[in-house]
């Protein structure tokens, strides 16, 4: 057995990626959204913005600043103390894990002004927090919190949310976070020629193709076809093919292109149907016989027994 060598981490960088990172600077200091389909390629944006703000980095340079990006857990509506988990996860993901007795016993603007001490210390002015979709309305709205405190003190700092979910439609409900909001983001899915652009950067026989020569273009054209023109989903397809290639060198075609992506799909597809046809619902696990999941048809019948042998045993001891 021979374990896969470890792919190296590429961020190709697009005309659509500079345009986004170039219009969210444009506003510093001031808050932003970035929406759009998953796999799509904002965290490899975001991830690409914090590499090119460290590299342009000077502490000699008054206007440089550091930036952080982060990927954010849930933090349900109507949970508690939303805005204090807002500020907790903040925190965590800047300046390192809070103290406790600060984050239980103080109120919120108490944490807010040392959260913006820390920020300035550390001369952070960009924090891009990802699946931001994942939070409360309240939790968006403590996070804001940390803009305000930070403006008040002559800190200039922006926040980007990143996500999917109703995002959009959460942050415009209450005036004091959607007039906070300078710059709204839209990820679309990749054109054709964006999509060759990305290719002839990952693989060196993309690189060789030309889109005006029908048979080069009929490759570039499946790809973009099969994979909607979403980044996070033709990265990963050239690696298998990478991979391929290494183990089992073949010609590069049309129909082997389709090879490689039928494999994944027909097993998907007949994992998918199998499961449908077995179980319906929530798979049943009993405990006592460690079984990992009961048909719901099973489950049923054995209720039914169940129920028999009670009612023949209330009858034998003269119940009704």
């Amino acid at each position: 057995m021979e374990f896969p060598t470890p792919a190296t981490e590429k961020i190709v960088e697009t005309a659509a990626m500079r345009e986004i990172i170039k219009r969210t600077l444009a506003i510093h200091p001031g808050n932003s959204i970035w929406y759009g389909l998953s796999r799509n390629g904002k965290t490899t944006t975001a991830r690409y913005a914090v590499e090119k703000i460290q590299e342009a980095y000077d502490s000699d340079n008054p206007n440089a600043f550091r930036a952080v990006h982060y990927e954010v857990g849930e933090i349900a509506a109507w949970s508690g103390n939303e805005q204090k988990k807002g500020l907790k996860s903040l925190h965590n993901a800047t300046l390192g894990r809070i103290d406790e007795g600060l984050y239980r016993n103080d109120p919120a603007e108490t944490i807010v002004e040392h959260l913006v001490r820390g920020l300035m210390r550390k001369n952070i002015g960009q924090i891009f927090v990802d699946e931001a979709g994942n939070l409360s309305l309240d939790a968006i709205r403590g996070m804001m919190m940390v803009y305000d405190g930070a403006k008040n003190v002559g800190h200039r700092l922006s926040i980007t949310f990143i996500g999917m979910d109703d995002l959009p439609v959460k942050v415009t409900k209450v005036p004091q976070v959607s007039g906070r909001i300078h710059e709204w983001c839209y990820f679309e899915p990749y054109k054709l020629e964006e999509v060759a652009e990305l290719l002839c950067a990952l693989h060196p026989h993309f690189a060789r193709l030309d889109l005006k020569n029908p048979l080069h273009r009929e490759q570039i054209e499946l790809i973009y076809d099969l994979h909607g023109g979403l980044p996070g989903h033709i990265i990963p397809f050239i690696r298998k093919i990478e991979r391929y290639q290494k183990y089992k060198p073949e010609e590069i075609t049309t129909v082997y292109l389709k090879t490689i992506h039928l494999r994944t799909v027909l097993d998907r597809d007949n994992a998918i149907r199998k499961s449908l046809e077995i179980y319906s619902g929530k798979p049943y696990k009993s405990s006592s016989q460690k079984f990992a999941g009961s048909p719901n048809e099973n489950r049923q019948q054995k209720k039914e027994v169940r129920n028999r042998e009670r009612n023949k045993t209330k009858i034998k001891h003269g119940e009704r």
